[in-house]
């Protein structure tokens, strides 16, 4: 059905109801015939006081704060109506007075016709405004979806280049030596790439995909700085049902890596335990670093990165997680603490 016709629908179906209403609203089987009748002739002026107030007088006054034209207009449609409607019962009307001939003017019933005839204006109204508030509000529910979904699929992307950067330059250094690690490397690398551009697309992904995806970065890592590097993984969870959003703790290590384990370093260390709580998980990263304050685009490379960690974690757990930072002049320790739903 299309959207005119189905508003015709509830349009024709109101009005049913209100003359059903109004039919049954009198008090004695006796005025049963006359409540027939006169609502017969009111319901046209129901309606014109309806879609006046709804389709005029609120937007076109109301709305826009021209509350002096508002009254006004309102006073001038009661009065047309309550006057259209005694002319009509003066002349259909009289059978139905058992004190005489209908009045043609009556400032007693005034005011009772002036509630009367909006009436159904109001419940229009409010059925109106609820229903224009609920699409206001699926419409900026959807613009919020979208603009998280962009804003992910941007932070997504400054990621992965940065870490397949990394891990390329280390297989390239293989390669052209024609190091028999070379083969372990593309091996571990194809598993990442194959997370990286397929998997990671998807909202969440299995803990224990990322927590492998970790493990062939570490390997990878191991393979280039050999023992001048020490690595420390301990993953202790027991839930495999766990889900999480993809690529957020390999950040976390990538970034540990990239910062910590600098030539200038004598002994690189990184540290990584994750820990199953009662509501989630526990990740730290802890790794060596040299303060350097002459090495500013390298700061502002941490800081960078650190910040698009923060966003995801804002777009995806909104107050469903906590990140401590320990900065020392030789070490840095970042831990998540996240709550999986």
């Amino acid at each position: 059905m299309r959207i005119d016709e189905r508003r015709f629908l509830e349009h024709l179906l109101f009005w049913l109801a209100v003359y059903v209403f109004y039919i049954f609203s009198s008090a004695s089987h006796e005025l049963f015939g006359q409540s027939v009748e006169t609502t017969f002739y009111r319901l046209p002026l129901f309606m014109a006081a309806a879609y006046s107030f709804n389709y005029w007088q609120i937007p076109r006054y109301f709305k826009q704060k021209k509350y002096l034209a508002f009254v006004v207009s309102m006073l001038f449609v009661v009065i047309s109506l309550v006057v259209v409607y005694r002319v009509i019962g003066y002349y259909r009307l009289d059978e139905f007075c058992v004190d005489g001939p209908y009045p043609l003017i009556s400032l007693e019933d005034f005011p009772f016709y002036m509630l009367s005839f909006h009436f159904p204006a109001l419940v229009m109204y409010f059925y109106k405004n609820n229903k224009e508030q609920a699409i206001e509000r699926r419409k900026i529910y959807e613009l919020e979806k979208e603009k998280v979904a962009t804003e992910l699929k941007y932070l997504k992307a400054q990621l992965n280049p940065h870490f397949l950067f990394n891990t390329l330059n280390n297989l390239y250094s293989y390669v052209i030596t024609n190091s028999p690690k070379a083969p372990e490397m593309v091996l571990q690398l194809s598993e990442i790439l194959d997370y990286i551009l397929y998997k990671s697309q998807n909202t969440f992904v299995p803990l224990a995909e990322e927590i492998q995806t970790i493990q062939n970065y570490i390997a990878l890592e191991r393979i280039k700085y050999e023992n001048r590097l020490k690595v420390r993984f301990n993953s202790d969870y027991k839930n495999k049902q766990l889900l999480i959003t993809p690529l957020l703790l390999l950040s976390l290590v990538e970034n540990a890596f990239k910062h910590g384990v600098h030539g200038s370093i004598s002994k690189p260390e990184v540290r990584i335990l994750l820990e199953e709580t009662n509501e989630g998980i526990r990740f730290s990263v802890w790794n060596t670093k040299i303060n350097d304050p002459r090495n500013k685009t390298d700061n502002d490379k941490k800081r960078i990165g650190l910040a698009n960690i923060e966003r995801q974690l804002d777009l995806i757990y909104p107050k469903n997680y906590q990140l401590k930072k320990e900065d020392t002049d030789t070490t840095f320790n970042l831990e998540l603490t996240l709550i999986l739903t």
